[in-house]
């Protein structure tokens, strides 16, 4: 069994804002083209973007409208501002501001008066582990073409789809999200039954599939997926806080076809988002176009069949508090020994810092042994010691 340290923390407010207020607006330049260098920390793109001269870092996030930090927002002191209502994927709802952003560049390209919302990214539990200053949403991508190759790490930014090779023949229709644009497909899901399901592509979850609970509950009734197991907890955070505890299912959907790509044994679990989601792990098989121009989606692999490599030890990890704890227990013989909420105090022997978990492999590929030391909710602490199959 290969085991790599995956902190399976679903950014469930990415793609699942709630408000009235539409976002779809402002200026796209025309007959543009970049090649955009970028930087990958645990499957998060990250793209140097400029604003009034100054580089800042973004995350590409096609599940969320656009974002600026708090110091960003105070450096431009933008004349108009409102105050909407935002309500995350546990609805929670509280109020954040919206303004209008007069220019950001990608590269050369200028994006102009682009509706943007002000967020205290510096004191976010998650987001200021990776440093950065905002998100690039598809409220600002929605008349754009990107060509996104993570072996290359590589941006490919226009609004020409003739300075790109495509192959024309094979693609998948976009639905949008409303009001800011976020680009959603058809997939075709394969157990010993078939069905099919409309996901959004979601760049900023570092996942490669993840299931909304409100879809398998409709899914289920056909014999598509295989239940690995079943418990209650929480996966992660939502924009406004801790996720809700609940019951979820790990499953594994032997068949997952995207634009005529078969991915095969491809594991995951349910989520109390409203949408289910394909994540930034399907740059790892291959190239993925986005044309929100011509509402088209492009996957180019080297084989039309995929083999998902996936294993874990029975049990996955949350953040709650700023702490690294036991999140959902999958193997009923694990549950006699760790419960949801329990902190992970340290990983052979060395103390757990939490941004290094979020943002780095903590754990060698060559470790086949490791010890975790558990402070459970109740009771002493005490080492469990894995061991890699």
């Amino acid at each position: 069994m290969k085991f790599k340290l995956i902190i399976f923390i679903l950014f469930t407010y990415t793609g699942s804002f709630s408000q009235q207020v539409n976002l779809n607006k402002g200026k796209t330049p025309k007959d543009f083209f970049e090649i955009i260098q970028f930087e990958v920390v645990k499957n998060k793109i990250i793209l140097p973007v400029t604003i009034a001269d100054k580089t800042y870092r973004f995350i590409l996030d096609t599940g969320a409208p656009n974002m600026i930090s708090n110091e960003i927002e105070n450096l431009l002191q933008p004349k108009k501002a409102k105050i909407i209502s935002i309500t995350d994927s546990n609805n929670k709802t509280k109020p954040l501001k919206l303004i209008t952003l007069k220019n950001l560049k990608l590269g050369e390209s200028e994006f102009r008066n682009i509706p943007t919302l002000v967020y205290d990214l510096k004191n976010d539990p998650i987001f200021k582990c990776f440093e950065i200053d905002g998100l690039i949403g598809s409220n600002m991508l929605r008349h754009s073409i990107l060509k996104l190759d993570m072996q290359a790490k590589t941006l490919t930014l226009t609004d020409n789809t003739e300075k790109l090779i495509l192959d024309r023949n094979n693609f998948e229709k976009i639905e949008y999200t409303d009001k800011q644009s976020g680009p959603r497909i058809w997939v075709d899901l394969k157990g010993k039954d078939q069905g099919k399901e409309l996901i959004l592509i979601d760049t900023g979850m570092s996942n490669l599939y993840s299931l909304s609970k409100t879809n398998y509950n409709i899914l289920k009734t056909k014999d598509i997926f295989h239940i690995k197991g079943k418990s209650t907890g929480a996966s992660g955070l939502g924009l406004f806080g801790e996720t809700s505890k609940n019951e979820h299912h790990k499953l594994l959907l032997p068949s997952l076809n995207l634009c005529n790509v078969n991915l095969r044994n491809v594991v995951t679990q349910t989520s109390d988002d409203d949408h289910s989601k394909i994540g930034s792990q399907i740059l790892q098989y291959g190239t993925l176009t986005i044309d929100y121009k011509h509402k088209r989606l492009y996957f180019d692999t080297k084989s039309i069949t995929i083999p998902v490599n996936y294993s874990d030890l029975g049990f996955s990890f949350s953040v709650k508090n700023e702490n690294l704890i036991i999140g959902f227990v999958w193997d009923e013989k694990l549950k006699k020994q760790i419960n949801y909420g329990d902190k992970v105090i340290a990983i052979n022997d060395q103390p757990i810092n939490l941004c290094e978990v979020i943002t780095s492999e903590i754990i060698s590929k060559d470790t086949k042994t490791f010890t975790l030391k558990i402070l459970p909710l109740k009771g002493r602490m005490f080492e469990m010691k894995l061991s890699k199959n």
